[in-house]
């Protein structure tokens, strides 16, 4: 079980601490500057040991547009593949993590109706306080398209009193004629994702 405070050391501002387990050998990151530089510097090390430098410049403009566009949607945190991740979870998904809040005096409410009406969101199966819809878009990697099947996690703030949301959002990238719901492989993994957010708790410390 991941605790938010050990892997980040915090939450925003009027966000109780939780706890969640995650797929082996992954870990939760802040989408900090201070992350970056610590992955960067890692990144530097491995791989100077394997003698390839030349693959920094690549990297380092990899992982900082990753962080700023994190940074961008409004994340405070990321969960991802770790170094020691096996080669069975390493799969091109990342789990943001952002507050979502109503306007000044007025609830979710109007959100999670939108979400039920347009976006046939549904709850998670098998939990009480996750609110779950799927969205479908392609987007452009290097020049290539590829599909985004996106999967959001919506779960009210304790005490918000219904004015702030939890957000999860799961990308999984792909190739653009494929179907991740028709995919054995990937609908086991997504399958397992659900299996995950399951076990998240509000520890409110």
């Amino acid at each position: 079980m991941t605790s938010l405070r050990a892997e980040l050391g915090g939450t925003p501002d009027g966000v109780p601490e939780f706890r969640m387990v995650l797929p082996e050998g992954w870990t939760m990151l802040e989408t900090s500057g201070a992350t970056e530089v610590e992955l960067l510097a890692k990144a530097k090390s491995r791989l100077r040991e394997a003698h390839r430098p030349d693959v920094y410049a690549s990297l380092e403009t990899q992982v900082t547009g990753a962080l700023k566009a994190a940074r961008d949607r409004g994340a405070f945190f990321m969960i991802t593949p770790g170094e020691d991740a096996p080669q069975w979870s390493a799969v091109p998904i990342t789990v943001l993590g952002s507050v979502t809040e109503g306007a000044p005096g007025v609830t979710l409410d109007s959100m999670v109706a939108d979400a039920v009406e347009r976006r046939g969101a549904r709850p998670l199966e098998g939990s009480k306080q996750f609110l779950r819809w799927v969205d479908r878009r392609v987007v452009e990697l290097s020049g290539e398209k590829a599909g985004a099947y996106t999967v959001v996690y919506l779960t009210p703030v304790p005490g918000s009193r219904r004015s702030k949301a939890l957000q999860m959002t799961a990308t999984l990238l792909h190739p653009k004629d494929s179907d991740p719901e028709q995919d054995v492989a990937m609908m086991r993994w997504l399958s397992l994702l659900d299996a995950q957010i399951l076990t998240f708790a509000w520890t409110g410390r």
